[in-house]
């Protein structure tokens, strides 16, 4: 999903559900393909992590002249920067990709950079740029005749990317037309889990389509995905997208509470995984949701989450659209001078409104500025009252308690690190019981636990421990 769309929601690509096909191809039997192959793993369970390792890899592949897993390893950089909105270094990164594919004649990472291109020009409204770099893709799989799987998850991701731009454009039947070749494309796939999985998206998909215009439509379709999902697999981009859409069609349906529980768990998905989805509209719905129902307090704190993400919006649309720039200059240096004194107004109005925006951020966190007291009064009222954002508001008031946590025990489940929230709060034994609906015997033994675990000496009160925890 990607913020700065016009559309509220964007069409997943099937590479991001399906990445250990990628990470198996073309690699020879040594340490370095091994590594990266781990790599591809960690991509597919948690995104920051797995970016991280890229780099050395990448040096690795590029010193040993590895040209196989060099290419996986760019593609991987592609799509990180794809699924996190920075366009700017997506630009660069996929024609360092073409590139690097063009001189190794490899078809298939020449077609994903062309994609990622194509992306990046529609995300910014480029879509007379974006349609002739899906062309170009699409023209180079079809001369593919080798039948490998990767070539046909290709040619989807060519036909889902169509979709994105038709959507994008204001024309949704052009883009529905371009999902369903997606979902007739089903019998080139051989295996039953295969065909599930590969339907699994594609519904998800159906559902965005519907997302802005039938939210009943959306909410049958997104469900019927959530059906297919193996029992195994863990939440990925395309449950995260799921449960942002119940979230918006259960708010068209002024089933608020129901409402605000699916926006949490795609925010949820969201910070697991390290992917990215479109908060602007999450967050904007959260303050409306919460203003609503009377829960000041948290529509604040998502106020400012918005303030501050539209922030960020605004400094990528500025250097994605400098990268544009630059590329016009050396397209077409003798005519530059008009569209580029435009481009340059642009970006002027751009800084302006950053500008703004950050002087208004700055204020309003002045505004709301809090003593401590005032702070523990809100997250208590927050905890008594189960309210989804607890933990939100937590972590903007202790930034680094979960992290002190998992440093001392990397083990700690989440609903662990809420236990000792509470703990830090000196909720006592019965209003955790009552605030948690366990039985009080079930927190003496909980806090036995959480004693153990974060290694607490016995005779150290639990509530003394935490107070000087930040």
């Amino acid at each position: 999903m990607i913020a700065a769309s016009k559309s509220f929601f964007k069409i997943l690509l099937i590479l991001f559900c399906i990445g250990t096909t990628l990470s198996l191809y073309g690699q020879q039997n040594n340490a370095l393909s091994d590594e990266v192959k781990q790599n591809g793993t960690l991509f597919n369970e948690n995104l920051d992590k797995a970016f991280n390792q890229i780099d050395p890899l990448l040096k690795k592949a590029k010193n040993s002249k590895n040209y196989s897993a060099e290419l996986i390893l760019l593609d991987r950089k592609c799509r990180y920067y794809y699924s996190k909105n920075q366009i700017d270094d997506l630009i660069v990164l996929a024609e360092e990709l073409n590139s690097r594919a063009l001189s190794i004649e490899d078809v298939y990472f020449e077609a994903m950079a062309n994609i990622y291109l194509a992306e990046a020009y529609s995300i910014n409204g480029f879509h007379d740029r974006a349609i002739p770099k899906l062309d170009k893709a699409y023209a180079i799989l079809k001369n593919d005749k080798s039948g490998q799987k990767k070539i046909f998850l290709a040619k989807t991701n060519v036909l889902n990317s169509y979709a994105n731009i038709y959507s994008d454009k204001g024309e949704p039947k052009k883009a529905i037309q371009k999902l369903h070749e997606v979902i007739k494309s089903y019998n080139e796939l051989n295996k039953d889990d295969e065909i599930k999985h590969f339907q699994y998206v594609n519904y998800s998909n159906i559902a965005s389509l519907y997302g802005d215009s039938n939210s009943d439509s959306a909410r049958y379709f997104a469900l019927k995905s959530i059906e297919l999902k193996p029992r195994d697999k863990k939440d990925d981009g395309v449950m995260m997208m799921n449960y942002f859409l119940l979230g918006k069609a259960y708010k068209d349906d002024s089933q608020d509470n129901k409402a605000i529980k699916y926006y949490h768990k795609a925010l949820e998905v969201s910070e697991n995984t390290g992917l990215d989805l479109n908060k602007k509209l999450v967050y904007t719905s959260l303050v409306d949701l919460y203003k609503k129902t009377s829960k000041k307090d948290s529509a604040i704190i998502f106020e400012n989450k918005l303030k501050q993400l539209q922030i960020s919006m605004l400094e990528s649309k500025y250097n994605s659209l400098k990268k544009v720039i630059v590329e016009d200059q050396k397209a077409q240096k003798a005519q530059k001078n008009k569209s580029d004194y435009r481009l340059y107004i642009l970006l002027a109005v751009i800084v302006i409104v950053i500008t703004a925006t950050f002087y208004f951020v700055r204020k309003q966190r002045n505004k709301t500025r809090r003593s401590p007291q005032e702070s523990y009064a809100t997250l208590v009222d927050l905890a008594n009252s189960g309210d989804p954002s607890f933990m939100f508001t937590f972590e903007q008031v202790f930034p680094a308690f979960s992290d002190k946590l998992l440093k001392i025990n990397p083990d700690l489940q989440k609903s662990e690190i809420e236990f000792c929230a509470l703990l830090k709060l000196n909720l006592s034994t019965k209003e955790i019981a009552k605030t948690t609906y366990i039985e009080t015997k079930t927190v003496q033994n909980k806090k036995y636990r959480i004693r153990k675990k974060l290694n607490i000496p016995p005779n150290t009160d639990i509530y003394v421990w935490f107070s000087g925890f930040e």
